[in-house]
C-alpha cells in the first residue's frame, strides 16, 4: 500500500460553518425537484452560501433563494421558495389542467385547497 501525499491525508472536518457554491439546471419541472434540495440545505446550518449560478429554471430558483436569505435569513428563504413554487403549481393547474405537473397532483391529492372542480 502506497502512503498518501501529507495534502491528500485525509484531515479533521473543520468546525463551523461551510461555504458553498451552487450550480442550478434549467428545464422545467428540475425546477420544482431543485425546491426540495434546497429547502433541505437551508436546513443544514453548518452550511453558508458563499454563489450561486444558475440556467433556466434553476435561476428562478437562484433569485428566490438569494431574495429570501437577503431579506430575512434561512427561514425567509424557505418561505419564498414554497410560496413560489406552490402558487406556480396553481397557475399551471388553472392553465393547462390536463398536462398537470407531479407536484400539482400531489399537492391536490395531499390537502391542497384546489381541486380539478374549481378549475375553470
Amino acid at each position: 500500500m502506497t502512503a498518501l501525499p501529507k495534502s491528500v491525508e485525509a484531515t479533521k472536518p473543520s468546525e463551523g460553518p461551510k461555504a458553498i457554491n451552487l450550480a442550478l439546471q434549467g428545464g422545467g419541472s428540475h425546477g420544482a425537484f431543485t425546491w426540495g434540495v434546497l429547502d433541505r440545505l437551508l436546513e443544514d446550518e453548518r452550511l453558508t452560501f458563499d454563489g450561486i449560478t444558475a440556467t433556466g429554471a434553476g435561476s428562478i430558483n437562484a433569485v428566490v433563494l438569494a431574495d429570501g436569505l437577503a431579506s430575512g435569513g434561512r427561514t425567509t428563504a424557505k418561505t419564498h421558495l414554497e410560496t413560489f413554487w406552490t402558487r406556480m403549481s396553481e397557475i399551471v393547474l388553472c392553465v393547462q389542467p390536463v398536462s398537470a405537473t407531479p407536484l400539482v397532483v400531489y399537492r391536490l391529492a395531499f390537502g391542497s385547497p384546489r381541486s380539478f372542480a374549481d378549475v375553470d
